[in-house]
């Protein structure tokens, strides 16, 4: 699965060769993964107005373990924000309970929290200019 990542991410962004020489290598290392089981899904988002709306980019990749590190080269120089969940249930949907609470584990760019709902694309955000470890937390 994380060579799909890299490959989606490579098709989406690399329409041309000044986007090649620009483009970075992004490591998204997540972690606390308290049961190793199911997909992490992961999106991509490049504006406050699409953030948790349209994603730019997205993939899922398969748990096999308590940290799981996924390569996302391509990236070209911007500022993004990623919003990731572990589906347990393997159905392809953030399960949510009481007042869309997530019920399956979440996790956003920058450990950010929202309060009385999701962080903004704001709290979330990051700005890419080379290559970069990314870490974050599963809640």
């Amino acid at each position: 699965m994380k060579t799909k990542a890299m490959i989606l991410l490579a098709a989406l962004f690399l329409t041309g060769s000044a986007a090649r020489v620009q483009a970075q290598s992004l490591t998204l290392e997540v972690r606390d993964i308290d049961r190793v089981q199911g997909f992490l899904y992961v999106a991509v988002y490049s504006s406050p107005e699409s953030f948790l709306k349209k994603t730019l980019a997205g993939f899922r990749v398969e748990v096999k373990g308590k940290t799981v590190t996924i390569p996302c080269e391509g990236l070209p120089k911007g500022t993004y924000a990623l919003a990731l969940y572990q589906d347990l249930n393997d159905n392809g949907t953030l399960d949510t309970g009481a007042f869309g609470i997530p019920t399956e584990p979440t996790a956003f760019s920058r450990d950010a929290q929202g309060v009385m709902g999701p962080p903004t694309f704001v709290d979330c955000s990051f700005t890419l200019r080379s290559d970069t470890t990314l870490l974050v937390h599963l809640r």
